[in-house]
């Protein structure tokens, strides 16, 4: 029996459907290369019904850092561009969607109506099931009159409606974080630090009772496994002295508190702030399913958290980036589609 099977690949046994599961399982990207090795494969990774079983892997993203280079977590490396030309936006993008793959730019605002005098774009939410052309963008007004609008894009004729005023004054929000079913934002208040959030379906916000970590300078709020996240910075006496991660806790009746899950390492800490201690006070942040890159934009340092096994990451230092590309395109994430198997040669 050996003999008889020693030229037979136990992998041409199995049923199709068997290898498109297992597939199916790996990485778009890593999915390129096995491409090339036969002409069954070819056809497997062009299917539709392959591309069905398809669903995103955390690690498989490319947090953008200018139009031509992108951090790609599953290689730890950084990335150029053109090589991936299928991911690359038409033009500078304003916001991202908690659908990767959809960003909202200069160009696509040219054929909706103009936000309203003020606003700015906080938040674009794509349906959990749904097209992926069409989204909801929320836009806000900060300050003494803060208030929300919000647009949906599918509409024939789309127009901005008047929703709900923030309840606080607030000097700034920072970015929201879309809850799993799209049903409300979570908003990082600044002037002063609050939690809110945003009901898409009533239009209306709240601000949660949870005290906000002393010291916060800045900070990101991301969502993963059902968990809400905060990473910031720590400020004492005016410096930073740590980055720290925490969870929002709320198992107890009528009481919800950050608990610190994570403080960055030492070492990671101090290629981050690139020795400006005292300072260097802001980093960027991007974040997809608990894969979360900060950025020191000024010395072009990265390092990333992995909120499923709390590990830290020193990423490649930046030198081909001039001052402008440095701060023009980092936070926005970008997910490599089944276009790129459609366009194997």
């Amino acid at each position: 029996m050996a003999s008889a099977d020693a030229g037979t690949c136990p992998w041409d046994a199995l049923p199709l459907h068997l290898q498109e599961r297992i597939l199916s399982l790996l990485p778009i990207t890593e999915l390129l290369p096995v491409a090339a090795v036969s002409r069954a494969f070819h056809r497997l990774l062009r299917s539709p019904t392959f591309h069905a079983l398809l669903s995103p892997h955390r690690l498989d993203a490319f947090f953008l850092l200018s139009p031509r280079l992108a951090v790609h977590p599953l290689s730890r490396r950084v990335r150029t561009m053109p090589a991936f030309a299928a991911l690359s936006p038409p033009s500078y993008p304003l916001v991202s969607s908690p659908s990767p793959s959809l960003l909202i730019t200069c160009a696509s605002l040219q054929f909706l109506p103009p936000i309203p005098d003020g606003a700015y774009l906080l938040s674009a939410i794509v349906p959990s099931r749904g097209s992926s052309t069409s989204c909801t963008l929320v836009a806000v007004i900060t300050g003494a009159a803060a208030r929300s609008y919000t647009l949906d894009t599918g509409d024939p004729s789309p127009q901005w409606a008047s929703r709900g005023d923030l309840p606080l004054s607030l000097t700034l929000l920072e970015n929201a974080a879309v809850s799993g079913d799209r049903s409300k934002l979570f908003v990082l208040g600044r002037g002063p630090e609050a939690l809110l959030v945003f009901h898409l379906v009533t239009g209306t916000w709240e601000v949660l009772h949870v005290v906000m970590p002393q010291g916060l300078t800045t900070a990101h709020l991301f969502l993963f496994d059902g968990s809400l996240f905060l990473v910031g910075g720590i400020e004492s006496f005016g410096v930073v002295d740590r980055v720290v991660v925490w969870r929002l806790d709320d198992d107890k009746v009528e009481e919800v508190w950050w608990r610190e899950v994570s403080v960055m390492p030492t070492e990671v800490f101090d290629e981050l702030l690139a020795g400006r201690f005292g300072r260097f006070w802001h980093f960027q942040a991007a974040d997809r399913l608990g894969i979360v890159c900060l950025y020191n934009a000024v010395d072009r340092r990265l390092v990333m958290f992995d909120a499923a096994d709390g590990m830290w990451t020193v990423l490649p230092r930046l030198s081909a980036l001039d001052a402008c590309e440095s701060f023009r395109w980092f936070g926005h994430v970008l997910e490599p589609g089944v276009e790129i198997l459609m366009g194997l040669r």
